[in-house]
Formats: structure tokens, C-alpha cells, sequence
């Protein structure tokens, strides 16, 4: 029982008891603005007993080292929790105990390098293997699964020299140079498909190679490790990141307990990556994948778009439907369809080497969290998620109506607008087609006027979606040419996020060769190379803007969980399509050209005007913080 101010039930009802204990997770003490109903960390878990009015503000007060991350059991008050209860309802409940008020702290930089660094400075590159590795790769001797092989192969990740900002300056041909007063229009976070995996699901396919991952029970762990990375960035900026973007594909296999953990990943808190039984492979605590951590948060406002990963059965294998819910929550290895029958695998959560289940035999400790939720309920769930700001970018409308595109305004002041696309199809069933990209003609004729509305009023526009444009197949209702010809003749518009490939990418879209924008694809947080970016946006005030783009490994110590999943996913990268070997070297050459960039762009007149008439920052935190780690 939470508690909450909600449908008529007050904080009071709730609360009032003669017993309100007080805990703490992590280093740091509970204090009462009365001195009353204090609680230190060596005397927790503390009773707090209750006999009168019971109108107190709780601080939390961490110790040397560590941070405040949140309240449980206080609704979503932040940084103080304050209670207001009658002393007639504490009679009334009296000789009853209230759920307990739980402060939760985290170490300072837990499991990170001492020292920040972004992709400008240090960045993790794949190891290239030898010729007598991949001549193992082709001839399958050596495959995906014999992961503990990987290192002794010589796969995995090494730091590299830092990437320096590539300059492109086709959408400002007569770029002028950087002006005298620079101003910061926006500072975001954007990372794309963090996938976060249950391995444990009785619905997983990992009998699939081309699926398969060995460091998917730490998709949690890794995503964790990005978020603490991008906060202690943003903590070391001047000011923190003004809203987070999240590109798709939050979820692996589209399950109700996968979307929690982003959720409470995202906005700080207790994360517990397991499912079904306790399993605990490696006795103690923050040494094996199933143990529960801690997150910071980000703390930041943030959205998110949905990816085909978030509305389809591990994102294309079939659509969700009542047969994959009721797998999904067994006790057994789902094989109820065509692919199910032929790839069903799943991890045995108690193992610690990860063993495969590949049996239907096989008992699995059944999860009712694992449900796999239909499109309108990861809508729902997004909207009613804690955190700032209310909705997510979702409305009560969109909700109603199963709409899972949206427009808004992350600074409601200013001039800037933020298209979210739907580009995923929850109702294709279609096998080679339905992970693709897609538009309908309503959500075409919604952008159409969203794009109308922002040139009237002379706003900048971001447009974020899962799939790129060339990810579009070619049975969608609106082809990607038509979505393309829209985006580019919008002056307004000047930068497209997605996700879905895995990799980093750029790509100039126009449709007269002057006129345009750029798209920009962000690598994946479960697949090599691992990375998120800091996107910002500069007025030169001379009528061009400029785009630092600016990525950044998870900064975790060589001895964490996330450091672990990151030599497998470099290892796992090898593995191409089918046993073949995948030429690492020739896929990071590509991948490098897209990581750091610093786009120029020549704005409209009407709207260049326009930003001059508000007031924005004048640190540009690319240059004063992000380039000097």
C-alpha cells in the first residue's frame, strides 16, 4: 500500500497509525523538522511510534560519500517528505502500523571512474580477433554461446584514443563562424534502445543465435550504469541536462516487469532485476546479475517514443496476444508459435554461468510481472510513470485513444517543439516486416498540422522516433519518401533522433539540396558499442545554429557488472548473421564517423528572430564541460 492523494483516498486514511517505522537503504540518516521522529542510520529500522497530531517534515541527510536518491512510500515528494495527519486520525487508527517511510542513498560515483569522460576524451573500441578466430567463427567451432571463450579469443574492448568533433557544414554553406554571445537553446540526454532483458522469461527466444545475448541478464545493469554516467555529467555542468530522450525500444521482450525497471532506473530508486523465485547465483549482494541495485536517477524530465520491441514479441516474432501473456506468466518454456516451437530458450536464473532452459520440460518459476502488455498498456504505463514531467509527454487523450505519438514543449516557455512519432505497428504479424518502420495516414495528417503550427508560431522542432526513415518498409501506409519530403520542406525542422539500428549514424535529408535536416541514429545501450550522447543546441545569434553532438561510454570501473557486460558485447558483435563472422573493424570504422559531431545549420530569418526575443543560457556546456574532462 502506497501512500498517495489519490481518488478520494487521502495521505491521512492512509498514513494515520500509532506505529510509522522508519528505514534506510544506503549511508545516511532520517531527520524530523521536530526532532521528534529523527532516525540514524545505526538505530534503523526505528518504530516511530505515534500518540498525538503527526505533522512532520522529514530530511534526508546522507553521509560522507553518498547521495539522497528518493523516498519510498512518500508519494513522488522530492527532496523532503512532508505528513500532515490529524491527532482524530491517529486515534482512529491507533495500535495499526503505516507502511514504512523508506530514505534510500547511494554511494558518490558507485562503481565509476574516478575521472569523467566522454567519447571526446577515451572511448571503448572492439578488439579485432585474430585469423585463426574467425576462421574458428566461420567454420563454427567456436559461436555466440561459448561466451567464456571470449576473452581467451581474444574479443572484447579496449580504451582508445578520444574521437574529436567532426564538423559538417552543408545545411550552413556560408557559415559565418561562431558569434560573440552564444547561447544554449538546449541541453538533452538521448539514449536509444536500452532493451532491457528478463532472461528468465519462459517467452525468450534464445535458442536463435542471431537473438541470442550473452550479457543480456545485464541489460539492467548496464542501462543503470549510463544513467549514473549521465548524471554525474550533468551534475558537473553548470546546469543539469534540461530533459532526457529516450529513442525506443525500451524493453526487450515487451514485459510489464522490463518497463518497471527502466521506469524506476530512470527516476531513482530500489531496482530488482530478477524475476520469479529469489535467485541469488553468487551469494552477497552487487555480484551477480540477479542481485537488486540501486539507482540513482537522472533527474531530469523525460521521454520516450515506443520501438517495435515495446508492442511485439522480441520486436517482430508475432504480435502480443492473449496465447504469448498467458506463456509469458507459465511456468514453462512458451511454444506456442511457429518460431516459439523452433528458437524457446531462456536462462536458469540460479545459474552462474547463465545456463540455457531449451526444454519445455523444464520447470521455470512462474512471474505474474512478466505479462506482456499491449501497446495501450505501455501508453498507460509511460503516462502514469512518477517523474517529472506529469505524462511523459502522454495525455489522458492519447491514452484513451491508443495513440502513442505526442508533440510538446520540454521548456513550455520557450520556442522549441518536440514531435514524438509512432513508427512501430502492433498489429503487423508479419515475419521479416514487422520490426520495420511504418506511418499511417492519421499520424502523417497529425504531423502534417503539428509542422503547420510550428511555422506559424515560429518555433524550432525536434522530431524523434524509433526508426529512421530508411528503416520504413515498403507496405507502409505512408512511404518513408513522402515522411521525408514532409520533414525536409518544414524549415523549422532541424534534427531527427532515432534508434532501432544499434549503431551510430548520421544522415543529411533533403529533398531541393539545400533545404534540410539531419537525422542522427544513437547506438543501442544493450549492443556494442554501448553509448549514449549529450545533444545540444546552440544559437550563434547570427543566424546559425550549431549542433554538438557528443558521446559517451558508461563510465563504469573495470571490476562492475556493467564493465563485464561490456567486454561481452564487444565479443558478441563479432558474431554476424548466421555463424558468420562480422568485420569489426569495418563496422567501427563506420560507426566512429557518427559518434562526435558539431552540425552547423542555417536557420530561417522569422524564426532566428524569434529565439533572440527569450533569454537563454550563455554556458555552452559542450565546450566548458564536456570537451575539458
Amino acid at each position: 500500500m502506497y501512500l498517495r492523494l489519490i481518488q478520494g483516498v487521502t495521505l491521512m486514511s492512509l498514513l494515520a497509525a500509532c506505529s510509522h517505522p522508519l528505514e534506510i537503504v544506503g549511508e545516511g540518516d532520517i531527520v524530523s523538522s521536530d526532532g521528534l521522529h529523527d532516525c540514524s542510520l545505526a538505530e534503523q529500522p526505528c518504530d516511530n511510534y505515534v500518540i498525538d497530531e503527526y505533522n512532520v517534515t522529514y530530511s534526508a541527510q546522507p553521509h560522507a560519500g553518498s547521495t539522497f536518491v528518493r523516498w519510498d512510500n512518500c508519494d513522488s515528494q522530492y527532496p523532503d517528505c512532508a505528513i500532515h495527519v490529524p491527532a482524530a486520525t491517529v486515534y482512529n487508527y491507533w495500535g495499526e502500523t503505516a507502511p514504512p517511510l523508506r530514505a534510500i542513498f547511494t554511494q558518490n560515483n558507485y562503481g565509476l571512474t574516478a575521472t569523467p569522460y566522454t567519447a571526446l576524451q577515451q572511448v571503448w573500441a572492439p578488439k579485432e580477433p585474430s585469423q585463426a578466430v574467425r576462421d574458428s567463427i566461420l567454420n563454427q567451432t567456436f559461436t555466440v554461446y561459448d561466451f567464456d571463450q571470449y576473452a581467451s579469443n581474444g574479443l572484447g574492448a579496449e580504451l582508445k584514443a578520444g574521437i574529436p568533433w567532426v564538423e559538417q557544414t552543408e545545411l550552413a554553406p556560408n557559415f559565418p563562424g561562431e558569434g560573440e554571445l552564444r547561447r544554449s537553446l538546449a541541453y538533452i540526454w538521448v539514449v536509444a534502445d536500452p532493451q532491457l532483458i528478463d532472461e528468465e522469461s519462459p517467452i525468450r527466444l534464445d535458442r536463435y543465435a542471431n537473438d541470442y545475448r550473452p550479457h543480456g541478464p545485464l541489460t539492467p545493469h548496464v542501462f543503470e550504469a549510463h544513467v549514473r554516467t549521465a548524471r554525474r555529467i550533468s551534475d558537473l555542468s553548470s546546469r543539469p541536462f534540461d530533459f532526457t530522450v529516450i529513442a525506443g525500444d525500451l524493453t526487450d521482450t515487451s514485459q510489464k516487469n522490463e518497463l518497471q525497471w527502466l521506469i524506476q532506473t530512470l527516476n531513482g530508486g530500489i531496482v530488482d532485476p530478477d524475476s520469479g523465485i529469489d535467485d541469488d547465483p553468487v551469494p552477497g549482494p552487487n555480484n551477480d546479475y540477479n542481485d537488486p541495485f540501486v539507482s540513482i536517477g537522472i533527474q531530469s524530465p523525460w521521454y520516450a517514443a515506443l520501438g517495435n520491441h515495446d508492442v511485439l514479441h522480441i520486436g517482430g516474432f508475432g504480435p502480443i496476444d492473449e496465447a504469448l501473456r498467458a506463456g509469458a506468466v507459465g511456468d514453462h518454456l512458451y511454444k506456442g508459435s511457429v518460431l516459439s516451437n523452433i528458437f524457446a530458450g531462456s536462462v536458469a536464473g540460479d545459474t552462474v554461468d547463465r545456463q540455457l532452459i531449451l526444454s519445455p520440460e523444464v520447470y521455470i518459476p512462474a512471474d505474474a510481472n512478466r505479462l506482456p502488455l499491449y501497446q495501450a498498456e505501455v501508453i498507460q504505463t509511460l503516462h502514469d510513470a512518477p517523474g517529472e514531467p506529469v505524462g511523459h509527454g502522454f495525455t489522458q487523450s492519447d491514452v484513451d485513444n491508443n495513440r502513442g505519438y505526442y508533440s510538446t514543449f520540454p521548456d513550455p516557455a520557450k520556442p522549441i517543439k518536440m514531435i514524438v512519432l509512432d513508427t512501430t505497428d502492433a498489429n503487423n504479424a508479419t515475419i521479416g516486416i514487422a520490426h520495420l518502420g511504418s506511418m499511417d495516414s492519421v499520424q502523417f495528417a497529425w504531423l502534417q498540422e503539428e509542422l503547420a503550427a510550428a511555422a506559424t508560431q515560429k518555433e524550432l522542432v525536434i522530431v524523434v522516433s524509433h526508426h529512421r526513415l530508411g528503416d520504413f518498409h515498403d507496405q507502409s501506409e505512408v512511404p518513408a519518401a513522402n515522411v521525408k519530403a514532409l520533414l525536409s520542406s518544414s524549415e523549422n525542422v532541424i534534427l531527427h533522433l532515432t534508434g532501432h539500428g544499434h549503431g551510430n549514424r548520421k544522415a543529411l535529408k533533403t529533398v531541393s539540396g539545400s533545404n534540410g535536416y539531419w537525422e542522427l541514429m544513437t547506438a543501442s545501450t544493450v549492443d556494442f558499442p554501448l553509448q549514449s550522447r549529450a545533444v545540444e543546441l546552440v544559437d550563434e545569434g547570427n543566424g546559425h545554429l550549431s549542433i554538438y553532438v557528443t558521446n559517451f561510454d558508461h563510465n563504469s570501473q573495470d571490476n562492475t557488472l556493467a564493465s563485464e557486460a561490456r567486454q561481452l558485447a564487444a565479443g558478441r558483435k563479432v558474431f554476424g548473421t548466421n555463424g558468420t563472422y562480422r568485420d569489426i573493424a569495418a563496422v567501427w570504422a563506420v560507426d566512429s564517423q557518427a559518434q562526435n559531431l558539431l552540425l552547423r545549420v542555417e536557420l530561417p530569418t522569422d524564426l532566428s528572430q524569434n529565439l533572440q526575443n527569450y533569454t537563454w543560457p550563455t554556458t555552452v556546456e559542450s565546450v566548458e564541460t564536456l570537451n575539458n574532462f
